[in-house]
């Protein structure tokens, strides 16, 4: 069948389909209307014990859940209707003379459900032979077990409004021309779905269900977080009896990022799911003591102190950094738990237990205590004691307790501990170890005590069960520490994937976090590696891994311009020049804008760009200059509570931009870039550039 005809044939029948469910809303719609009225004009008449009220609802209910799924059907041919499929497979099957055809888009399409579909779901396990094999022989798994044949062809596609704009067909896995097109658009509001150009790398992620801990190291611009995304949507077509969008968690960096990625998911026809920062739970988990900083609080302290001489005193750190570290590892929760086995003897003064004709002696409480609840965290166990002996009581009367009585036994057990105030407990750990204690005075609960904080609580109180969450995704893997995958691993007992770029660590060394996690969550860890960057050019690449002595890199053969050092006098040349450089890029064919030798190569303009800068007074700084300049450009300055990211000209500190990518990066003050941590920075800044990198210095401080 030619391509245009069987092109009109899906289109004809997605119009068909989405017409048929446009009827079922409107008599749902109907039916809905006529149960309300049925409802209000015989509510008086309704039997007394509520059962045909009850019948109502249950009925009601079943027709909103049959809207919601209708609307999500009708979203889901709608967005088909612009590009249906994008690729075919034919397929022989060993022991047939025939190849199969089969046509792969984001979504099924088939007339009647007893027919085969015109088009088949990226995620269905036929789809895999798109991504994983060259013509030739090849396999996939079917429910029925592993099918083994041919590939006899191979063809990508691009459409788009519905019409073909060019049909490839190529012996190889994925072609490199698609993938060069896909790489050459222009960087969005919102991260873009790969559905297209998915690689056989990250294929192998998205459909791995064999492993309960996922680790996913990659290097800049592999397609981490699309990856990880992509496989939620996998997995969620795959279990739909067990598992469902509100069930999946993602711990992610800030809600700018949060907002930068929450298009995919429905993109691929699946709800969104639930999302926060670490940082989010804690300060929640903690609220009673202060409120906690985070982890760019923390930031803005170490850039702002590594600008001072004094820094460099002890091994590069200063002491009270080394400290901060130090709270986070291993060796200090090993403190913890020996302050903690103490805590046993020491917190509670155990005595004889009366109310009213209530009885028990000290060395009973004491055996249940020490031995009975020996397992129960130790704040815990009189509340296991009470409920013990109302249990026993109210057994033995053959009566319930009144809720203000057991309230009184509660109080009375509670009492017998020396204090349940966390944060007591945890200073008098510091002191006991001979640190400084903690001084909330200011309401202010230090980051580097965050963490421990919320370590001890859940050592000495029952953790709060996290049954809701079914799959949990880390991203920036190398931006927690060992205490808080501690933390997430008693939290979350559900599998995960977990990923990230120990080249990306916001710190002074890079951290591979996948050295300590097998300690942590045991055999269950299952490390796999993405080395190939599709994001930023050749030459941008090339540039970021000098900067960190990066070899192992491999990148796409992508080329465009040199990134440019411009080296200034003064601090008005530097932002005169950027600000130039600024609005050629957002509109290169502005003959209001002189030309100059460093001419930046992008015909359309960019639709993206980013200022980054080293710190939050900084981007403010900056932004202020830029606004001063009168650019006739609209500025947005992000900060740590932001929560939208869009199109145009962003200005923000480096560690917001994270996950993030853009057509065109400007680096302003590149002389204070001077610590390792700088440096870790900088590579951050320079690989989030897609075409466009610029740096300007003011000299004689900047070489």
């Amino acid at each position: 069948m030619k391509e245009k005809v069987y092109l009109d044939l899906v289109l004809e029948t997605l119009h068909q389909k989405i017409d048929e469910i446009r009827t079922k809303i409107e008599g749902n719609e109907k039916d809905i209307e006529t149960m309300h009225d049925y409802f209000w004009e015989n509510y008086a008449e309704f039997d007394e014990y509520g059962y045909e009220i009850y019948d109502n609802n249950n009925a009601l209910n079943s027709r909103f859940r049959e809207q919601e799924s209708y609307q999500k059907e009708k979203m889901r041919y709608e967005r088909m209707l612009d590009s249906p499929y994008f690729g075919r497979v034919d397929f022989c099957y060993e022991g047939e003379e025939a190849s199969e055809v089969y046509y792969i888009g984001i979504g099924n399409l088939a007339r009647n459900r007893a027919e085969d579909p015109y088009v088949f779901d990226w995620r269905a396990p036929v789809s895999g032979l798109f991504y994983d094999y060259d013509k030739g022989e090849a396999q996939f798994e079917a429910p029925a077990g592993i099918l083994k044949g041919e590939i006899t062809k191979k063809k990508q596609y691009k459409i788009k409004n519905g019409k073909i704009l060019y049909v490839l067909e190529s012996e190889m896995n994925i072609d490199d021309e698609i993938l060069q097109q896909a790489l050459l658009e222009h960087a969005n509001a919102s991260l873009k779905n790969i559905v297209t150009t998915i690689q056989k790398e990250q294929n192998t992620i998205i459909r791995d269900q064999s492993h309960r801990i996922l680790a996913v190291q990659g290097c800049a611009g592999s397609g981490k977080t699309s990856v990880a995304l992509h496989r939620i949507a996998y997995l969620l077509y795959h279990n739909r009896k067990n598992l469902n969008a509100s069930q999946i968690l993602i711990l992610s960096p800030n809600s700018i990022f949060a907002d930068y990625i929450s298009r995919i998911l429905p993109e691929l026809g699946e709800e969104n799911i639930c999302e926060m920062t670490f940082d989010d739970f804690a300060y929640h988990s903690l609220k009673e003591y202060g409120e906690a900083e985070d982890r760019y609080d923390e930031m803005e302290k170490l850039l702002h102190d590594q600008e001072s001489e004094e820094y460099f005193t002890v091994n590069g750190l200063q002491p009270s950094t080394k400290e901060a570290d130090y709270k986070q590892t291993k060796e200090y929760i090993e403190e913890l738990n020996a302050f903690i086995l103490k805590l046993e003897w020491e917190l509670v003064n155990i005595k004889d237990f009366y109310y009213k004709n209530m009885r028990l002696k000290a060395s009973e409480i004491s055996d249940l205590f020490y031995e009975k609840f020996a397992e129960t965290p130790i704040l815990s166990r009189m509340e296991k004691i009470g409920e013990y002996l109302i249990d026993a009581e109210e057994t033995l009367r053959n009566k319930n307790i009144k809720e203000e009585e057991k309230q009184e036994i509660f109080d009375r057990f509670h009492r017998m501990y020396e204090t349940k105030n966390i944060l007591e407990i945890y200073n008098r750990f510091l002191e006991e170890s001979g640190r400084k204690s903690l001084d909330v005075t200011d309401g202010i609960l230090r980051y580097e005590d965050v963490y421990p904080l919320l370590y001890l609580k859940y050592a000495v109180l029952e953790m709060p069960k996290r049954g809701e969450v079914k799959h949990l995704v880390v991203d920036e893997m190398q931006d927690y520490t060992y205490l808080q995958y501690v933390l997430i691993d008693r939290l979350f007992d559900c599998p995960m994937t977990i990923l990230g770029d120990k080249v990306q660590t916001m710190a002074e060394k890079k951290q591979d976090v996948l050295s300590f996690l097998p300690k942590i969550f045991g055999k269950n860890v299952h490390c796999m590696y993405l080395n190939k960057s599709y994001r930023s050019t050749s030459e941008i690449m090339e540039f970021a891994n000098r900067l960190v002595g990066e070899e192992e890199l491999q990148t796409v053969e992508r080329h465009g311009e040199e990134p440019v050092v411009f080296h200034a006098e003064t601090q008005e040349e530097m932002y005169e020049k950027m600000g130039k450089d600024i609005c050629y890029a957002a509109d290169p064919k502005d003959r209001a804008i002189p030309e100059y030798p460093e001419r930046i190569e992008n015909e359309s303009g960019a639709d993206t760009i980013a200022v980054l800068c080293l710190n939050a007074d900084h981007a403010k700084q900056t932004f202020d200059r830029l606004k001063q300049m009168s650019l006739e450009l609209e500025l947005s300055l992000l900060k740590k509570d932001s929560m939208r990211f869009h199109k145009g000209i962003s200005v923000m500190p480096f560690y917001l931009a994270k996950g993030l990518e853009f057509d065109a990066v400007f680096l302003p003050d590149l002389q204070d870039y001077v610590t390792p941590l700088h440096k870790q920075a900088l590579y951050i800044n320079a690989t989030r550039a897609l075409h466009v990198l610029r740096l300007y210095g003011v000299s004689p401080d900047f070489k």
